[in-house]
C-alpha cells in the first residue's frame, strides 16, 4: 500500500494580487480623512493656545501651516496620480500611513496646541512618501509610458509643420 502525499494549499499574500487604482485611491482617501478627523478631535476645535501665542505668532503659525497644507495636497496628489496603476499591500499601506501624517501635520500646527508633533508628522510623512515615489519600481514605468507618449506627440507635431 502505496501513502499518497496531498499538496497543501498555500497562502499568497496579498490575498487576492495587486488593488485596483480605484480601490487603492480610495483606501488612500480613507486613510486622509481619517487622520484629518482624529487631528481635529485631538485639537478640539480652537483651543487656549491661540490665546496664549498672541496675534502675530498665530498669524505666522498659520500661514506656515497653510502653506505645509499646500505642500501635503501636492504630495498627495502625487501618490494619488502613482496609484493609477495596481498597487501591492505594502506599497499601499506605506502610502497610506505616509498620507495620514501628512494631512493631520498642518492641522495640528493650525491650533497652536500641538506645534512641534504637527510638524514631525508632516515632514515625516513628507519624507517617507518622497522615499516610497523614489523606490516605487512601478513610478518608473508610469514616468517611461508618459515621456514616450510626450515624446510621440512632440514629434508628430514638429512633423506637421
Amino acid at each position: 500500500m502505496g501513502s499518497t502525499v496531498t499538496a497543501k494549499p498555500t497562502l499568497a499574500w496579498p490575498p487576492h494580487g495587486p488593488a485596483r487604482p480605484i480601490v487603492a485611491r480610495a483606501a488612500l482617501l480613507l486613510c486622509v480623512a481619517a487622520a484629518l478627523a482624529a487631528a481635529f478631535l485631538a485639537t478640539g476645535g480652537e483651543s487656549d493656545a491661540v490665546a496664549q501665542a498672541g496675534p502675530d505668532l498665530t498669524r505666522l503659525l498659520r500661514a506656515m501651516a497653510a502653506i505645509k497644507a499646500l505642500a501635503a495636497a501636492a504630495a498627495i496628489a502625487a501618490v494619488l496620480w502613482r496609484l493609477g496603476s495596481p498597487a501591492t499591500l505594502p506599497w499601499l499601506a506605506g502610502y497610506a500611513l505616509a498620507g495620514a501624517a501628512m494631512a493631520a501635520g498642518p492641522l495640528l500646527v493650525w491650533s497652536l496646541a500641538h506645534v512641534t508633533p504637527g510638524a514631525l508628522l508632516l515632514h515625516g510623512g513628507l519624507l517617507a512618501t518622497l522615499l516610497l515615489l523614489w523606490r516605487d519600481p512601478a513610478v518608473a514605468a508610469r514616468l517611461a509610458a508618459l515621456v514616450a507618449t510626450r515624446r510621440t506627440r512632440l514629434r508628430r507635431a514638429v512633423g506637421e509643420l
